[in-house]
């Protein structure tokens, strides 16, 4: 099978995810917001649609071609949605993460058959992969690849709007800052949307340009401000601590059956406290990563999370 063939196979797995609308109350106002189930995907995270753009345009291109060695520097999602992929083309893989991730991530990644490098932190990881640039590996550079917004500014957020009818604002986590940027452009160009960034209140690397220190939230504010973070077109920074984003993921989960990771719990309360009704996010996965992380922790109380009542959904 060509690689045309294998990405059109693909690209049935990946995208048209449901879209959920879910309602609850707010300091004794009744809310809802739209939230996109991302799990949906290949392998389970909305990391699907980036690494398929961008392994296909470097195909299309010339650029890789079948047993092109690949390397990423990931805190996860994406390195797995990347093994995944260029695993079925052809391509083996090398994936730089920190060792602090969840041990999830590293079982799925080798199940797929990706090569690990761990390192101490990422700053260490985006060394590790400049050397794997140099002996011929094609790096995917996911934190500054323009097809990473691409994906979302093409598919996620044209598969939002057709569901829905009120597009006030769009929120999104920020880690490589592909969906705040493709989604957020999206909404603002058609729809003249307010976007607003996320980010875990221990780090605050994007309000004070430099982080605090580590955070609980995996997947956001990789110790950088990515390339893709579109600073010009975000109207306001959502900054939403560890504890508030893990209680409000297990309510989700105990209370709506939604099993999302951490980051989900984070972008959910962002659209509480964007004040917004119809406030637009996305589960970027579900919470299978997560079982050796605090999210399983059940000592965790929230006050904020405690003062929101869920009060049930509908797919879209």
């Amino acid at each position: 099978m060509d690689f045309v063939n294998k990405f059109e196979q693909l690209g049935r797995l990946i995208g048209n995810t449901p879209l959920i609308k879910i309602n609850y109350r707010f300091k004794g106002e009744n809310r809802y917001a739209y939230i996109k189930a991302e799990w949906y995907n290949l392998s389970g995270s909305i990391k699907d649609r980036v690494a398929f753009y961008i392994l296909k345009n470097a195909y299309e291109k010339g650029v890789i071609s079948e047993n092109t060695p690949i390397c990423e520097v990931t805190s996860g999602n994406m390195g797995i949605s990347f093994a995944a992929i260029s695993r079925y083309l052809g391509n083996p893989i090398t994936i730089c993460i920190p060792r602090f991730m969840s041990e999830e991530r590293f079982k799925l990644l080798k199940l797929y058959g990706a090569q690990l490098e761990l390192t101490d932190d990422f700053e260490s990881a985006f060394k590790k992969a400049e050397e794997y640039k140099s002996k011929g590996c094609f790096l995917t550079y996911q934190f500054e690849n323009e097809y990473n917004m691409i994906a979302h500014y093409e598919t996620t957020a044209p598969e939002i709007e057709a569901k829905i009818s009120e597009y006030p604002c769009f929120i999104a986590g920020v880690g490589t800052a592909g969906t705040l940027h493709g989604c957020g452009k999206y909404f603002k160009e058609k729809h003249n949307s307010k976007m607003f960034a996320l980010e875990p209140l221990q780090s605050s690397i994007l309000t004070l340009g430099k982080s605090l220190g580590p955070h609980k939230i995996q997947g956001l504010s990789d110790e950088i401000i990515p390339g893709l973070y579109p600073k010009n077109l975000v109207d306001d920074i959502i900054r939403v601590d560890d504890n508030d984003a893990i209680a409000m993921a297990q309510k989700l989960c105990k209370e709506l059956s939604l099993g999302v990771g951490i980051s989900g719990g984070a972008n959910f309360l962002g659209c509480v406290l964007s004040g917004y009704n119809g406030a637009m996010s996305v589960f970027a996965d579900d919470n299978k990563k997560y079982l050796s992380t605090a999210l399983a922790d059940e000592s965790i109380h929230s006050q904020l999370v405690d003062e929101i009542e869920l009060l049930g959904f509908e797919v879209l």
